[in-house]
């Protein structure tokens, strides 16, 4: 009965032990871990190819070239960005009003592009329109970075003559260029 007596004791002094993972077995996880994550990376990078993975040090390569092109196409779309909007950046600058207009069947149609900031242009346009008996049916405004895109549809009562949309637009051509 003794020995069967120690060998179980032996057998509980093994089994305390094993509770903590030997060595081996903690280093064959970490392997394992770093493997999928080498495998995730690969899959991330767009020369990847399915079930192709490559050796670990072009891998590494790789992902520093992927990232670093990608900061330099980041860097450029931000580029473009601020110059599509305007450069809203610290530059602060002016825009030239630009005025579009067009007349059809004693409707004026009036576009109008200019700084943000600038709403002189615009008031303008509006003043004439009053003054020679037009009626603004609507207007709009966009604003997009230090730009405005100013949209008026007016209504211009038509005399006799059946010249009043084009004399109304020459009133406010010369009226946007004195403001220039």
């Amino acid at each position: 009965m003794k020995s069967a007596y120690t060998f179980f004791q032996l057998n509980m002094v093994a089994n305390a032990g094993s509770a903590r993972p030997d060595r081996k077995t903690i280093e064959k996880k970490r392997r394992m871990h770093m493997k999928s994550l080498y495998a995730r990376l690969n899959s991330l990078l767009p020369c990847s190819k399915k079930g192709v993975s490559l050796p670990l040090p072009e891998l590494l390569d790789e992902s520093v070239s992927y990232i670093k092109d990608l900061q330099k196409k980041l860097e450029q779309m931000k580029e473009t960005k601020s110059q599509l909007a305007g450069g809203m950046g610290s530059e602060i600058s002016t825009i030239t009003p630009h005025l579009d207009l067009r007349e059809v069947d004693g409707r004026v149609g009036v576009a109008i592009i200019t700084d943000a900031r600038d709403l002189s242009v615009f008031c303008k346009v509006v003043e004439v329109i009053e003054e020679e008996g037009g009626e603004i049916l609507s207007a709009n405004v966009t604003i997009v970075g230090n730009k405005a895109f100013y949209i008026i549809h007016s209504l211009v009562e038509e005399g006799n003559s059946g010249s009043e949309t084009i004399r109304v637009s020459e009133k406010l051509r010369n009226r946007v260029k004195s403001i220039v």
